[in-house]
């Protein structure tokens, strides 16, 4: 069989490990990419993947073995693999999340230091097995011959999430579960009006569908995937939960008895009211909670205005606001987690250090990159406004902030060139890890780029070369597939990258 380095891998889309049919490339495409470079594969000598099969998962934990067998069953049925641990004798990478797979003449083994590992070995089984052939229906699954020896490049492998009302509750778990297959390991999600306080019911629309029991469901799905979702609050600017351009209020336009704790306008909290420190607070509680104690707390602190509220404006705002934050990022921790915050009120707007890169503070916020406690995880987002394909590989940003003793998070949005580079550098410099933002991009080609080559960009791999028109992306609609069957969705609207192939109403306007 014939060896592929990940880098020819990469070049042709993992279509050259071919052994029989040179003629016929292998289409079997996998996300991420498995990386290091120890990885071949073989669909020309097909291995059984049925329920005369068996697995061998060799792992410490006695738990990985009964988590494969189970989700086999749920994913394959009455055809599943049995997985019995064993040993396998296959070499690992370095790291916690490491795994190794092989199968062959010599059966299916996955080997891994921890559950997490095997987890991300049975993704990576998951999306290469294919239906046995000449059947009308399924009786069975093949994988190719192959080897893989797999480890991630960051340990910190998080994706935003916007729960916005417009967003169909189905697809939050879609993405979470999506999340799993991609090997991100966390899974911010920012409420954006839709959580339903019990404390505070008036914070947010009314018929929010982020309900606890919801919040509770997905936080036990993502524990049993791999996957730790991290709670988030606007605790300075965004106050309005809603996006600025719609020039909504989730909390004032609905309930504006609560004007005082916002400032003139209500894109910031008043922060010399004291009931804001104690709404945030009750808050920090509730979701903590809901969210099954997670080990960090997105604080947001990005975006936000100078004040017009005359109790602000005799104050120095800019302590104000370093005394804000400082305060609710030392409750965070009091109550076991860490605290994480937008980068950008710590650098100062026109400083010439920054030029070309995100920065909204001013002096005094600035000084918070030397009084704001080190526990405190930056993420530093940098969306390379104007030029989005720009290939940046230099990040002073994130090295400000790590020679400052931050653990530091690079962050990206859409601009797909900078991905890897910026991931390269984290793992350069000991960063902590990346985070993928996606704002309002909740379905549709962008959102899609976004999941596919940010996780290439955080796991260490090469995002496959696209130019096949409209086929380039098809194993990815083949990995939302596998997504969809895990819930069992029954709805159109909750597959595929789109909600609809034709936008409504254009069949009547265009006939």
């Amino acid at each position: 069989m014939k060896k592929t380095p990940l880098a020819l891998a990469v070049l042709l889309s993992a279509l050259s490990s071919v052994a029989g049919n040179a003629a016929n490339p292998v289409t079997n495409e996998i996300y991420p990419l498995p990386v290091p470079v120890e990885y071949t594969l073989d669909m020309d000598a097909p291995v059984a993947f049925d329920a005369s099969t068996k697995v061998v998962v060799d792992c410490p934990d006695a738990a990985a073995a009964r988590w494969v067998d189970a989700h086999f069953a749920a994913w394959y049925g009455k055809f599943a693999p049995r997985a019995v641990a064993g040993t396998a004798g296959l070499a690992l990478r370095a790291g916690d999340e490491a795994y190794a797979l092989s199968a062959g003449a010599g059966g299916i083994k996955l080997a891994a230091r921890t559950l997490a590992g095997v987890r991300w070995g049975a993704y990576t089984m998951r999306q290469l097995a294919i239906a046995k052939r000449g059947t009308l229906t399924v009786e069975g699954r093949l994988l190719p011959t192959c080897t893989v020896s797999d480890a991630p490049h960051l340990a910190f492998r998080g994706i935003h999430v916007c729960w916005f009302p417009e967003l169909r509750p189905a697809q939050v778990e879609r993405t979470l579960r999506l999340a799993a297959y991609l090997k991100f390991n966390y899974l911010v999600l920012e409420p954006w009006g839709m959580y339903r306080s019990a404390r505070h019911p008036w914070w947010g629309w009314p018929d929010g569908t982020m309900t606890k029991a919801e919040v509770r469901r997905l936080v036990a799905i993502g524990r049993d995937l791999g996957v730790t979702l991290i709670p988030q609050i606007n605790a300075f600017g965004h106050a309005s939960s809603a996006r600025g351009c719609s020039k909504k209020h989730a909390i004032l336009d609905l309930a504006p008895e609560y004007e005082p704790l916002f400032e003139p306008g209500g894109w910031n909290w008043c922060l010399t009211n004291p009931a804001t420190q104690r709404v945030l607070r009750d808050l920090i509680d509730e979701m903590l909670e809901d969210f099954g104690r997670p080990p960090y707390f997105h604080l947001g602190c990005d975006e936000a205005e100078a004040p017009g509220c005359p109790a602000c404006r005799r104050e120095s705002y800019g302590e104000l606001v370093c005394r804000h934050i400082g305060d609710l990022a030392a409750y965070v921790k009091s109550r076991g987690a860490r605290a994480m915050i937008w980068h950008d009120m710590l650098l100062k707007r026109g400083d010439p250090r920054w030029k070309g890169f995100v920065s909204m503070g001013t002096d005094t916020t600035a000084k918070m990159a030397d009084t704001l406690s080190k526990d405190v995880i930056i993420c530093d987002w940098q969306y390379s406004y104007g030029n989005m394909k720009e290939v940046r590989k230099d990040w002073p940003t994130t090295a400000y902030f790590k020679e400052k003793g931050f653990p530091v998070v690079g962050c990206p949005w859409m601009n797909y060139n900078a991905m890897r580079p910026m991931a390269d550098n984290l793992a350069k410099i000991g960063g902590f890890g990346y985070l993928q933002t996606t704002w309002h991009h909740l379905r549709g080609d962008d959102w899609m780029r976004m999941c596919e080559r940010g996780s290439a960009a955080a796991w260490g791999a090469g995002s496959l070369p696209k130019g096949n028109g409209p086929f380039e992306y098809m194993a990815f609609g083949a990995v939302l597939r596998l997504v969809g069957h895990d819930m069992k969705v029954t709805d159109r609207l909750d597959t595929g990258t789109l909600n609809y192939q034709v936008p409504p109403g254009w069949w009547v306007d265009n006939m």
